[in-house]
């Protein structure tokens, strides 16, 4: 592009710099017609009813639209374009970006391309002219890297287009307009534009548009009420300028961002301490090594650091080793001591995220914490507490959910509920279970079970046998711990066995932590980074993650209630909350109870987060050769009720199969011919079965008010870097640039059990002589991407 307007740049210096001018993409650019776009929007509808639907209306449009533009052109283009009415503008967009790139893009003329190059080279401010919409102008515009436009804008209600076009009208050129064609000079006088236009003087002043991508935000103002701490400035540097910081969960996505993040805009920090669980074969110090050395959310600190990296997390940065389900914190009484008297914050990111784990394990990871915490808390001279829990923890429930905390919180609303009670019993329950596990009884049974038929010890060597039995033994356990966890958890109102134990924590430090600085922080659905460390980081198999992976195969109809928000909330976002909360903590001027969640002041509904992800992997699909991508454009799930889906989707399929398979047994067949495809049915069934509690049932709304109080309390400064504005998230841009392509990098592959892309690891010198050396250096130049080990 660049040679191009080289070429034409003493040309284009002839022209005045400076002045506007328009520019009329028909009959130089390109020679392009509206009634092909309403083509391309109508046959690339959602569901197959739709597409099928729109297309005999423009069988009726082709037929009726000569004589409706011999009546008037402007009536013409409003008649075409009602039969948009319904599609929502986020389709708009996106198919409005693929028509440019896949079909004026390719037959812009290279002359006329080369003429309006060097008319922006030589700084004339062009305004492109077309009868286009809008959504297709916006991408062509941005190709040109023209700042404005003039085109056809649909009317829109709650995002769906009601098929009325916003005047002024542009209507198109002219019966005879083919013969004036040819010229690569698309300027038109403004004068001669208006006339051509029918318009007045300021209805083309109000028609013209940004080519940039406009997003307006919520803007609900926010205001304390209740017994929330009246903040009037908060200074987030200074509040946590030398202070001494204990993080534990640095190894999960929510934790590994936030050290990134203090690490970067808090550099006067004094410390950060990790408490990591040491692993059978590796020291927590050893972990801790493998994830500077290996995460790339790690990679903005490297290229800020460069050759110091290691030395600058030597100076910031001390790994202890402890396990924060122990008591203690798992610490030796010495670590402990020391910390107790110098930490100001404590930070417990740490915890179980199965949905339906082991009961063991859920109460391991999420309510003996909570007593441990409470306990060194205690012991400390001046430490707060920040723990982090779920929006979840409020259950099977509809409505809006407040910022408080509730001692004995049960959604079933069992007045004698008593927490701690629930946890005695739940542990009473674990042990009845594993003294039944080692019993007589189940172990003869599962003797009977290991031998099979025959029945017959001398048939399995012994040490065999009992390494059977031992693995059965462990098994039968876990189901049985798994499945009244779960029972529990639904009897009292929780969807699982995750979010009931969450509650139960809360409930524990609600309960004995009143008289200590603690704030309970509730993320909601946490996903892909939207700018930190950088735009689009994920990590493992994360929450949306499959249901979104399932949304991009063949699948069709997804059971779900359209209108119910869906809480996704980028997990930078979280991590300017949670430093928010750190500093007003610190400043003893917290709540007890802050939610970051979305779906009170940017919410994304059901419907809509559906149709986005189909968007996003459509755009991935079309970039791709092949039939089977081809197919995957074509499908897109779409929405239904849970009686439509059992009827027509999955379990029918299932069943229809399951009885093929069986007819095959019947028949004598070696092998079910339809084996695979089954246990993929049923694992897809499975799968939304567990994601129904998220998607199908309990409309949450969850405020965020709190957060946003320390937020509006901020500088202007430090707006840029710490302000928790979840109205500023454009959910069209993030779902289809950011989050679902950042899955596919970081996820995906995972599902599949296909390795992630390949990276060499960071050579980092942990040694104490490479921190003394960059002792006091806060930011190197990148020259070397690696430093070289010892």
């Amino acid at each position: 592009m660049t040679e191009t307007i080289d070429k034409v740049g003493n040309a284009a210096g002839r022209r005045a710099p400076g002045r506007v001018v328009y520019w009329r993409v028909e009959g130089s650019l390109l020679e392009v017609g509206a009634m092909r776009l309403v083509g391309f929007f109508t046959w690339n509808a959602q569901s197959f009813s739709e597409r099928w639907a729109r297309r005999l209306g423009m069988a009726a449009m082709a037929l009726s639209r000569p004589f409706a533009y011999a009546a008037s052109r402007t009536f013409a283009t409003r008649l075409l374009h009602t039969l948009l009415r319904g599609v929502s503008q986020d389709r708009l967009d996106l198919l409005g970006e693929e028509y440019f790139q896949y079909v004026l893009k390719p037959h812009l003329r290279r002359e006329a391309v080369e003429e309006l190059l060097a008319a922006v080279r030589s700084g004339e401010k062009i305004v492109l002219v077309s009868q286009l919409l809008d959504h297709v102008l916006r991408p062509l515009a941005n190709h040109f890297g023209i700042s404005s436009f003039v085109a056809n804008r649909m009317e829109f209600r709650d995002g769906y287009a009601t098929g009325r076009l916003l005047s002024p009208v542009v209507r198109p050129r002219g019966p005879l307009a083919w013969i004036a064609s040819g010229s690569i000079d698309g300027r038109v006088a403004r004068e001669k534009l208006l006339r051509r236009l029918g318009w007045s003087e300021p209805a083309l002043d109000r028609a013209i548009q940004p080519a940039a991508r406009s997003h307006a935000p919520a803007g609900r103002a926010v205001a304390a009420l209740g017994e929330v701490p009246r903040i009037e400035r908060l200074a987030v540097r200074e509040s946590l300028a030398n202070r001494h910081i204990l993080l534990i969960g640095v190894t999960g996505f929510i934790g590994k961002v936030w050290l990134v993040d203090l690490l970067e805009n808090v550099p006067n920090i004094r410390k950060i301490t990790l408490l990591i669980r040491r692993n059978r074969t590796t020291s927590a110090q050893r972990r801790f090594e493998k994830i500077i050395e290996e995460s790339p959310a790690f990679d903005t600190l490297q290229g800020r650091h460069g050759r110091q990296l290691g030395a600058f997390l030597k100076e910031k940065v001390e790994v202890v080793e402890g396990d924060v389900s122990q008591p203690g914190l798992g610490l030796d009484v010495a670590t402990q001591s020391r910390l107790a008297k110098s930490l100001d914050l404590v930070v417990n990111s740490a915890g179980l995220t199965d949905f339906n784990p082991d009961l063991r394990e859920a109460l391991a990871s999420n309510v003996d914490p909570a007593v441990h915490l409470l306990g060194f808390l205690r012991e400390c001279k001046h430490a707060g507490l920040m723990h982090l829990s779920t929006c979840y923890v409020v259950g099977m429930r509809d409505g809006r959910v407040g910022e408080e905390l509730r001692d004995n919180y049960n959604p079933a609303q069992d007045p004698n509920f008593d927490a701690q009670r629930e946890i005695d019993s739940l542990r009473e329950m674990i042990a009845r279970i594993e003294r039944r596990a080692d019993s007589p009884e189940l172990d003869r049974a599962l003797r009977r079970q290991a031998l099979g038929r025959g029945g017959d010890p001398s048939a399995v060597p012994s040490a065999e046998l009992e390494g059977v039995l031992k693995r059965n033994r462990a098994r039968w356990a876990r189901n049985r711990l798994l499945r009244v966890g779960l029972r529990r958890a639904q009897h009292l109102g929780w969807p699982n066995t995750y979010t009931f134990t969450k509650s139960l924590g809360e409930s524990i430090l609600s309960r004995h932590g009143q008289d200590l600085p603690i704030a309970i922080v509730r993320p909601s659905i946490v996903e892909s980074s939207e700018r930190s460390p950088f735009s689009g980081w994920n990590e493992g198999i994360n929450t949306s993650g499959p249901l979104s992976y399932l949304l991009g195969t063949n699948f069709r109809q997804l059971p779900t209630n359209e209108r119910k928000c869906l809480d996704v909330i980028p997990v930078d976002m979280v991590c300017r909350g949670m430093t928010l909360i750190a500093a007003a903590i610190i400043a003893r001027r917290n709540a007890r109870m802050y939610q970051l969640a979305t779906s009170a002041i940017n919410p994304v509904n059901m419907g809509r987060s559906i149709e986005l992800t189909g968007l996003a992997h459509r755009k991935h699909y079309r970039t791709q050769q092949g039939l089977e991508h081809w197919l995957k454009v074509k499908f897109e799930t779409i929405p239904v009720s849970k009686q439509r889906y059992e009827r027509l989707s999955i379990p029918m399929q299932k069943a229809v199969i399951s009885r093929i398979n069986r007819v095959a047994v019947t028949l004598r067949m070696k092998k079910a011919p339809l084996a695979r495809q089954e246990r993929d049915l049923l694992r897809a069934e499975k799968l939304i079965e567990l994601y129904e509690p998220f998607i199908l049932h309990n409309e949450h709304v969850f405020e965020c008010e709190n957060a946003r109080l320390l937020s509006a309390a901020l500088s202007p400064e430090e707006r840029e870097l710490f302000a928790f504005d979840p109205e500023s998230i454009d959910w069209w841009d993030y779902w289809i640039n950011v989050h679902i392509p950042a899955l596919r990098r970081w996820c995906y592959p995972l599902m599949e059990g296909r390795p992630l892309e390949a990276r060499a690891p960071r050579e980092l010198d942990w040694s104490a002589q490479a921190a003394r050396a960059g002792a006091g250096t806060s930011s190197v130049p990148p020259t070397d991407p690696l430093w070289r080990s010892s």
